[in-house]
């Protein structure tokens, strides 16, 4: 019968030191806290919800088929301003006793319709598509009517801007004035949404929601 030693090493039976212990427990917590961050969600660029389907681009207002208007009209201003009003100038100023009524109300028509090109959105600039889109903000966003102050009508107009803006940058990313306008501005946003989380924890996780946005996004630390 053959029999066989035992066979070992002190390097395998030794245990680690302390230091070393230390070092490997600290490596894999940095190594944990790197993969937090990186998964953690951009506090300027939303996921896509239905809210910015509302909202429009200088591209998307030129190329749009549908009537668009600047200066926040309603679809009663704009029946008021482009059916009522001719008529009521027809009447009014007696336009129809030279050439008839049809005729009256032609020549006011054509004044509507160059005043409809004019105040086209599709023939505004980005400023005024981006108020444009803050009036869609502050429609979808208001807890009554004429909110403009609430904690979610703010968060959505920041929003807005903040978006523009960051579209701004990607284009001129040298613009180091704007880029630290945008980092104010996601912090305010940040500030603000925190503080309804004080107030209604239910309306915060609905406007988080509604704004596309993670809690991590606007909670802790923002780095831009």
């Amino acid at each position: 019968m053959v029999v066989r030693g035992f066979h070992g090493s002190a390097s395998a039976l030794a245990k680690k030191h302390p230091k070393q212990v230390k070092k490997e427990n600290l490596a894999r917590r940095a190594s944990r806290l790197a993969e937090y961050e990186s998964s953690k969600p951009s506090p300027i660029v939303s996921r896509h919800t239905s809210f910015f389907d509302t909202l429009q681009t200088p591209a998307s207002a030129y190329n749009s088929g549908q009537h668009l208007y600047q200066h926040f009209l309603n679809e009663n201003d704009q029946r008021i301003l482009f059916e009522q009003t001719p008529r009521d100038t027809v009447e009014k100023n007696h336009l129809a006793a030279v050439g008839g009524v049809d005729d009256a109300l032609k020549h006011e028509q054509e004044k509507i319709e160059t005043l409809q090109k004019i105040i086209s959105l599709q023939n505004g600039n980005a400023k005024a598509v981006q108020l444009w889109n803050i009036q869609k903000a502050v429609d979808w966003f208001k807890q009554s009517d004429g909110d403009t102050g609430s904690p979610e009508v703010q968060a959505a107009i920041l929003t807005v801007r903040i978006h523009n803006l960051h579209s701004h940058l990607q284009q001129h990313s040298k613009d180091k004035h704007n880029q630290r306008q945008l980092r104010t501005m996601v912090h305010k946003r940040a500030k603000m949404l925190r503080y309804l989380k004080t107030k209604d924890l239910s309306r915060y996780n609905t406007c988080l929601d509604q704004l596309g946005l993670e809690a991590r996004a606007v909670e802790g630390e923002i780095t831009l």
